[in-house]
């Protein structure tokens, strides 16, 4: 019994997580794969070099010459589980080595991670009826995997090679990391380039270079990849010769043969002036405000510290941390899938202060120090909001990219009946 209590002991935390976040899974999964995407499962390097490849390709490796859609579907199932396992390693990680440091504001980190687990932007948006067979979760997986660098690998360099290949790896798998997921691996390279809010020269060139091999892997993808066919047409019929998942030809056609400038030029202008995406985003901030407040509270206690501590602003990791959310911008002035960014970008707080809190920070031990007062003062705030962000639906995609939000818009707009 005693050993089972040293192993309880050391892996309670991810095995609750790891439990939780399964059962969910198993109860509240899409039971068939998106449409629009699912032809990227039966893609390969054998039909060009461009990104969203890369899964396919390892997919290939182990089907042979069909993939049937039962098989990718149980895939798309195994690399969830895997990326659920990663996520509860690196947040049980992260809560011991928090409550290590400050052992009285362990109830502060318990609720983070509940409110993440609990809420619409959890991981739980990969696998509903929208998103399910969508290339997130395997993104979300490589920043999840950066982080778990950043926590476990003392010598910098190593660290910071060994990010910057899952960064590549995460461009491989989907362009749209560098925008969606990449702010995770700043995190790291923020906070070790101004660690102590001093500037580490060599640490921030090995920074800098890490993210020029990013950008450069990123716009290769973006302008420079290519596809073996003439036609989306052509493509598709390749594509349904070793497969019986659902293939979009549309959705090829706009991905290689279409371009940014047509998505640019037809789908982005249609999507602003007909489904006021602006209004729904609101309601959605509107409904999400009581976490969205605590987020804000902790942003603005880090920064009184920084202050009260005369912290040159050129030199705080946190000015850094919160401009690499400005990768956001440019999916929410793009593309159309607003869901599929607000997940990720209301989720990043989460990743952020329980990274700095494991690395021990002393700003954002001052923070939660006064988070934890507040629970203290107001504790049915915090399990009232802990109630309301679990009874919303994971995020969608684009048509609605939030169900909950979507009801109530349309209620405002045109009463019970549209």
């Amino acid at each position: 019994m005693e050993k089972i209590k040293k192993i309880w002991d050391k892996l309670s935390y991810e095995a609750i997580i790891f439990v939780a976040l399964m059962l969910s899974l198993l109860m509240t999964r899409a039971t068939e794969l998106q449409g629009w995407s699912s032809a990227w499962s039966a893609m390969d390097y054998s039909m060009g070099s461009g990104s969203r490849l890369l899964i396919g390709s390892i997919y290939r490796l182990f089907y042979g010459d069909f993939l049937d859609y039962t098989v990718a579907y149980k895939y798309t199932m195994a690399g969830i589980a895997l990326t659920i396992a990663v996520l509860s390693i690196v947040l049980g990680r992260m809560i011991r080595m928090s409550i290590a440091a400050r052992p009285d504001l362990k109830h502060a980190v318990f609720g983070t991670v509940a409110a993440y687990v609990a809420a619409p932007f959890s991981i739980a948006y990969v696998w509903n009826w929208q998103n399910l067979g969508r290339f997130d979760g395997y993104m979300l997986l490589v920043g999840l995997l950066a982080l778990l660098a950043g926590l476990l690998i003392r010598n910098v360099y190593v660290k910071f090679l060994v990010i910057t290949v899952l960064g590549v790896i995460g461009l491989a798998i989907h362009q749209g990391f560098a925008f969606l997921y990449y702010p995770m691996v700043l995190i790291i390279l923020c906070h070790d380039s101004f660690e102590g809010n001093r500037v580490h020269v060599k640490t921030l060139i090995a920074a800098f270079i890490s993210g020029i091999i990013e950008v450069g892997v990123a716009i290769y993808f973006q302008f420079f990849s290519s596809i073996n066919f003439d036609s989306a047409a052509d493509l598709a019929a390749a594509i349904t010769s070793h497969t019986n998942v659902p293939v979009a030809e549309w959705a090829l056609e706009i991905e290689y043969f279409g371009g940014l400038s047509y998505q640019l030029e037809n789908i982005t202008p249609a999507f602003f002036r007909d489904e006021a995406p602006w209004l729904h985003g609101l309601v959605i901030v509107l409904l999400l405000a009581p976490i969205l407040l605590l987020y804000l509270l902790v942003w603005k206690d880090v920064f009184v510290h920084q202050r009260s501590s005369r912290v040159k602003v050129l030199q705080s990791p946190y000015l850094y941390v919160a401009l690499s959310q400005l990768c956001f911008v440019p999916m929410f002035l793009i593309h159309t899938d607003w869901g599929r960014h607000f997940a990720p970008l209301f989720a990043m707080p989460t990743f952020i202060f329980l990274y700095f809190l494991a690395k021990k920070d002393e700003s954002m031990l001052y923070a939660y120090d006064k988070m934890k007062l507040r629970i203290q003062a107001h504790p049915w705030y915090f399990i009232l909001t802990l109630v309301w962000i679990a009874t919303f639906e994971s995020f969608g995609a684009r048509n609605p990219f939030q169900d909950d939000a979507q009801m109530l818009y349309n209620f405002l707009k045109y009463g019970f009946f549209q």
